[in-house]
């Protein structure tokens, strides 16, 4: 199965900076997850779908790597991407780029959908994948 890369725009604003004028470490994570549910949304996979079916994303583990500050008002892009899934264990990963493409900001993380009713990882869906890819 190939798997495409999913651009999201952002600016940063006034909220994702920390006391040292740079993005804070956390605001990281949300703007990485802002990214996913744009992706998951436009699939046709958002959260009315995870009501719905009672299956949704779950994270695992999440690998971060800080290489270059972003400061306010720099307009970069999210990209997304999912590495592929062994059984019920999904790799996805997200990166940011600057104007110039430099990557600023990157994670790998580990994940799996998730019965919310079970309480269990099960397989992939054809409508999870679908929307991952």
């Amino acid at each position: 199965m190939e798997f495409q890369t999913y651009d999201y725009p952002i600016t940063i604003k006034e909220h994702h900076l920390d006391t040292f004028g740079h993005v804070n470490n956390a605001t990281y994570l949300q703007i990485y997850e802002e990214a996913r549910w744009e992706l998951l949304s436009k699939k046709g996979y958002g959260l009315d779908t995870i009501r719905k079916t009672g299956k949704g994303p779950v994270i695992l583990e999440i690998n971060i790597k800080f290489l270059k500050e972003l400061r306010l008002r720099k307009n970069v892009t999210i990209h997304t991407k999912t590495l592929g899934y062994n059984g019920k264990i999904g790799k996805l990963k997200q990166w940011i780029t600057d104007t110039d493409g430099t990557i600023c900001n990157e994670i790998e993380m580990t994940l799996g959908l998730f019965d919310t009713k079970e309480r269990k990882l099960v397989e992939p869906t054809k409508e999870w994948l679908n929307a991952t890819t």
